[in-house]
């Protein structure tokens, strides 16, 4: 993924995803999915993007990982909304909100997280960072989609 070679880390997050799933390892499969929706959305396959980021959520569901879908779901929602996929959007948010309900993991619709400036590269690893692709840790700092680290954005 780091070397810009995303067929080939879209298989494999593809296959160790599939694997952790085989052991009961759901948390472990779901962040596998995510890794790979993100090589799928660099070679603009959305329809597989799209596909491995709810196979995500499903698992971090089911695993009761809360704080990974209050992460995940907006930029699943977002992508889902972007291409017009509403009702794809509306499922997913019945099926967090069921799972969840109470727990103020949904999004309201049309409600978009504050500009922030992040800087184009992670300072520890130096992979590209997209403001709509990360996975905010509040209004001025995300983590960074490859390594992890946080990333500090200015206001």
């Amino acid at each position: 993924m780091h070397a810009g070679r995303f067929a080939e880390a879209a298989d494999q997050f593809d296959q160790l995803a599939r694997g952790a799933e085989g052991r009961a390892m759901p948390a472990a499969a779901a962040e596998m999915y995510l890794r790979a929706a993100r090589c799928y959305g660099e070679l603009d396959d959305l329809e597989r993007a799209d596909d491995r980021a709810e196979k995500a959520i499903d698992l971090f569901i089911e695993a009761r990982r809360s704080v990974r879908v209050r992460q995940v779901l907006p930029r699943a929602l977002a992508a889902l909304e972007r291409r017009g996929r509403q009702e794809d959007a509306e499922r997913l948010r019945q099926k967090v909100e069921e799972a969840f309900g109470g727990q103020g993991l949904v999004p309201a619709r049309g409600r978009a997280r504050a500009a922030a400036r992040l800087p184009a590269k992670c300072a520890n690893c130096g992979g590209p960072i997209k403001p709509d692709e990360v996975a905010w840790a509040g209004p001025a700092a995300a983590e960074c989609p490859y390594c992890g680290s946080v990333v500090k954005a200015e206001l």
